[in-house]
């Protein structure tokens, strides 16, 4: 795979996701993990946790694919895939600023939320299949969703205690 390759498969699926960071890791794990063989499950999940504990946009995690790949050639070329699009859809917001109180916009813009949602969850899905495969780590997860869904804590901190968890539950296994 070139860095050509990179940048355009990593903008095309910033296209198809509209930007969102989550719902592009099983076509990231589909095109470079199984397919190409160029990164594996755990090192594409530790960019992506990398990118969701660090400021920044929430698909911002692409950088660090592009530099286990291609150093820093390739994190600039992955950032400048995922940030360009939404530069060039500047000029489409004049348009939808007059139509966005049209009853097929708005139809629209409910159905691409609800399609968002179906492939949030069809992500959700995809990364379990890799990442739950023990009591621990089921265990980790029941935490965590507890730490953000119940306690409302800040994730941040909630990904923080999650992987001390871990690390503690790991040692004395």
């Amino acid at each position: 795979m070139s860095l050509l390759s990179l940048a355009l498969l990593i903008g095309a699926f910033n296209l198809m996701t509209f930007g969102s960071g989550t719902i592009m890791i099983p076509m990231l794990q589909a095109q470079f993990v199984d397919g190409a063989h160029v990164l594996t499950a755990d090192q594409l999940l530790y960019a992506f946790t990398l990118g969701r504990v660090t400021p920044g946009q929430a698909n911002v995690y692409v950088a660090s694919i592009g530099y286990m790949l291609y150093g820093m050639p390739g994190a600039m070329a992955s950032v400048l895939a995922i940030s360009l699009p939404g530069y060039l859809m500047i000029p489409l917001v004049k348009g939808y600023e007059r139509l966005r109180h049209t009853a097929w916009i708005g139809g629209f813009t409910r159905g691409l939320t609800v399609a968002s949602v179906g492939v949030v969850l069809a992500s959700v899905v995809q990364i379990s299949r890799d990442a739950l495969t023990g009591p621990l780590a089921w265990l980790v997860l029941a935490a965590t969703l507890v730490m953000t869904q119940v306690l409302r804590w800040n994730l941040l901190v909630a990904i923080g205690i999650g992987g001390g968890l871990g690390l503690v539950l790991n040692a004395l296994r």
